[in-house]
């Protein structure tokens, strides 16, 4: 029986050798494989992994935190929310409990610290959790709580141009255009082009006075994206360039005829250029029950769209530290 016993002992610290710590750390982080799997877009896969681990390590912070992806990419935002909400004040709670296991862990580190606490969060993941947090708040409308989130994505190195995107469009709706004006250097610094970004470039130049740079940003989309030319016909209006901006008005209501703000500023344009009847048809068509000439402010908002909702989330499957 001793022999025997020798023998088993020997074969599985052979078997410990030859698979190595590594790969005895990653076949036993389950978290990693459902990693990868939302990244392949196997969420159904990835829960029923998550799932299956959490019922012998129910606080393994981190697949409570790709529960909770799971459950955002499935479009149940509100679970997303208390679960991944639920991670962040464990972690914070955690304080400077030895919490951090890395892949390069031994198979005996994890368990051991997962039978004693069942306490794992990889602070590489921060970032995600952080991140993931701020679109769910973004969501809500909860522009503050938003704003904090992708800060803090930042400080733990998530990808700084999905973050910048992010803070960019919270923080013009906190109207804090020079903050949202430093996000965007850093993402033309970063190489970025696209419609969307000419846009947040015209907004954020109109309100930081840079009149003549949100005209062209506004120009070069409007054919494209009708929230452009709206701000296109905004900026000529604002400028009390009003027949400009008449025109631009009519031009969108020939394609969107129904578009209430083209509607009402179209009819505002024509009060200012004296045309009060045909301003207040176009009221009229809307059943805005106030008089033309009481309801033309010389300045009109500019609107503000969130081109940034759908998102790929880097899911910080290798982080190690």
């Amino acid at each position: 029986m001793k022999k025997v016993l020798i023998l088993l002992i020997g074969i599985g610290f052979l078997g410990a050798i030859l698979i190595g710590p590594q790969g005895f750390a990653q076949s036993y982080l389950e978290e990693v494989r459902a990693c990868q799997y939302l990244e392949q877009g196997k969420i159904d896969e990835a829960i029923r992994l998550l799932d299956r681990k959490l019922k012998r390590y129910p606080r393994n912070f981190d697949c409570h935190l790709y529960l909770g992806l799971a459950y955002y990419l499935k479009g149940d935002f509100e679970k997303a929310k208390s679960t991944i909400s639920k991670v962040e004040q464990e972690i914070k709670e955690m304080g400077a409990a030895p919490a951090a296991i890395t892949a390069d862990q031994t198979y005996a580190d994890v368990d051991r610290v997962g039978g004693m606490a069942g306490t794992v969060f990889t602070k590489g993941r921060r970032g995600i959790l952080k991140f993931s947090l701020g679109m769910l708040y973004k969501k809500e409308g909860n522009f503050k709580e938003a704003k904090k989130r992708f800060e803090e994505a930042q400080k733990y190195k998530y990808p700084e141009v999905e973050a910048s995107k992010q803070l960019m469009v919270v923080k013009c709706r906190l109207k804090d255009y020079k903050g949202a004006k430093k996000e965007l250097e850093k993402l033309q610094k970063a190489g970025e082009k696209s419609d969307e970004l000419s846009f947040f470039e015209g907004y954020i130049s109109f309100y930081t006075k840079n009149e003549a740079k949100a005209l062209e940003s506004f120009a070069n989309v409007a054919d494209s994206m009708l929230a452009a030319k709206q701000n296109l016909a905004a900026v000529f209006y604002n400028k009390g360039d009003y027949q400009k901006a008449l025109d631009l008005y009519l031009e969108i209501l020939e394609e969107n005829p129904k578009d209430v703000e083209s509607l009402k500023n179209s009819g505002r344009a024509y009060y200012h250029l004296g045309q009060a009847e045909k301003g207040q048809a176009q009221f009229d068509i809307i059943g805005l029950k106030m008089k033309v000439e009481k309801y033309s402010p010389k300045k009109v908002p500019l609107v503000l769209v969130d081109l940034y909702t759908d998102v790929q989330f880097v899911f910080m499957c290798d982080a190690k530290n």
